[in-house]
């Protein structure tokens, strides 16, 4: 059975920094060096970069459980009538089993009770697999980007964004 928990202290704080140690160095490392890998993760997934921007930034945390095992986490930050899928992570034993299918049906469940209008994300270019499942969902490229970063690294990623039709 597939849960997703809103994250709200700081012991399931531990347990995202933990997943993204461990997702994003797989993930991106064949992708990106290693070191903005770690750069990214002490920056934006430490507990302290996620007890601020929930705090902060209007972010939302949230853990994504199969049968009772914490296997990936998402994060949205919601801006007026626009919402940001800042993070949708699951562990490579665990894909292919409609874990991101149900985030993503969450989260378009969670902008439509918002009276969200439209719903963007940022993905590297080079993440092609994950660029193909956000197209089946209803994502579109919007704009190429190339993103730079304080410890001097860029990265080259598209803008996605879904428009919701709102009742």
């Amino acid at each position: 059975m597939i849960e997703i928990k809103k994250v709200c202290d700081s012991t399931k704080f531990k347990i995202i920094k933990k997943l993204a140690i461990e997702i994003l160095h797989e993930v991106y490392d064949p992708i990106i060096p290693a070191e903005h890998t770690d750069y990214f993760l002490k920056e934006f997934q430490s507990e302290n970069a996620i007890e601020k921007q929930i705090k902060n930034e209007n972010f939302s945390y949230f853990l994504l459980n199969f049968d009772t095992k914490d296997v990936g986490y998402l994060g949205i930050q919601k801006l007026n009538e626009k919402l940001i899928l800042s993070k949708l992570y699951i562990l490579k034993s665990f894909r292919g089993l409609k874990i991101g299918k149900t985030a993503l049906e969450y989260v378009n469940g969670f902008a439509t009770d918002n009276a969200i209008k439209k719903i963007e994300l940022i993905v590297n270019q080079q993440n092609k697999e994950t660029i193909d499942i956000y197209e089946k969902n209803g994502f579109k490229i919007v704009k190429s980007m190339v993103n730079s970063f304080p410890n001097g690294h860029s990265v080259e990623n598209y803008k996605m964004e879904k428009i919701l039709i709102t009742k």
